[in-house]
């Protein structure tokens, strides 16, 4: 399960060098599924499905 990561504020955000600033945004992207919060993940997931069929029912 996802860790909490904290929150930069635009404050915080201004004191960084832009290196900091990439490197902060970098730490904070998410690139599994199973680091998301469930309930978040399963919105997705349905959102996706939904879509599908959208998309099935359009060809």
């Amino acid at each position: 399960m996802a860790d909490k990561r904290e929150i930069l504020t635009a404050e915080q955000l201004d004191a960084m060098t832009p290196d900091e600033r990439a490197q902060a945004f970098r730490d904070r992207i998410i690139t599994r599924p199973d680091e998301l919060p469930e309930d978040f993940r399963e919105k997705i997931y349905d959102r996706a499905q939904q879509l599908g069929a959208e998309h099935a029912d359009r060809s």
